[in-house]
Parts: structure tokens; C-alpha cells; sequence
């Protein structure tokens, strides 16, 4: 149980990290990036525990470790995705009000 405290916690200030780090974060909300790493990171943290790495004696670490590593490269590849894309969506939309004016 406090490993599943431990983890969302780190998770979060994670996503909090990479979001305030990404100098695209206003095209997107605040809380969008720590869902994304909170998710991704409680997802496999329960796949670890299903397979039994959290009761392990000489892997438990893993279940602590795995997800984190995990969760941030889906942080950062989430933050560089959504930023281009909001700001791509955002100039088309710009430019297709101008255009009927």
C-alpha cells in the first residue's frame, strides 16, 4: 500500500515537472500532462504487482522504480505531442477564421 502512495505521488510531481519544463505547456491545461504520467504509472504499477515483482524479496524495488522510468518517458513523448499538435490545430483554426473575414 505505500508503494501505490509513494508512486502516484512521485508521479504527479513528475507530470508537474514536465509540464512546468515545456516551454509549449500554455497550448495545453495544466493537469493534462500529471494524469497522463499518474496514469501510466499506476497502470503498470498494478500489471508489476499482478506478476508478483511487488512481493518479490530481491525485485520489490522494481515495482517501485519501473513505473516511474516508464511513466516520465510517456510524460515527455505526451508533452512534445500534444504541444505540437495544439499548436498545428490552433494555427489552422486561426487561420480559417482570417480566411472568412
Amino acid at each position: 500500500m505505500v508503494s501505490l502512495i509513494v508512486v502516484s505521488g512521485v508521479a504527479i510531481s513528475i507530470g508537474f515537472l514536465v509540464w512546468f519544463a515545456d516551454r509549449r505547456h500554455h497550448r495545453y491545461g495544466m493537469l493534462l500532462l500529471p494524469a497522463t504520467c499518474l496514469c501510466a504509472a499506476l497502470i503498470l504499477w498494478v500489471i508489476l504487482q499482478f506478476a508478483g515483482l511487488g512481493y518479490h524479496p530481491d525485485l520489490f524495488w522494481l515495482a517501485w522504480l519501473l513505473p516511474l522510468v516508464v511513466s516520465s518517458a510517456i510524460t515527455i513523448a505526451a508533452a512534445w505531442w500534444f504541444g505540437r499538435h495544439r499548436e498545428q490545430a490552433d494555427a489552422e483554426a486561426m487561420t480559417a477564421i482570417l480566411k472568412r473575414r
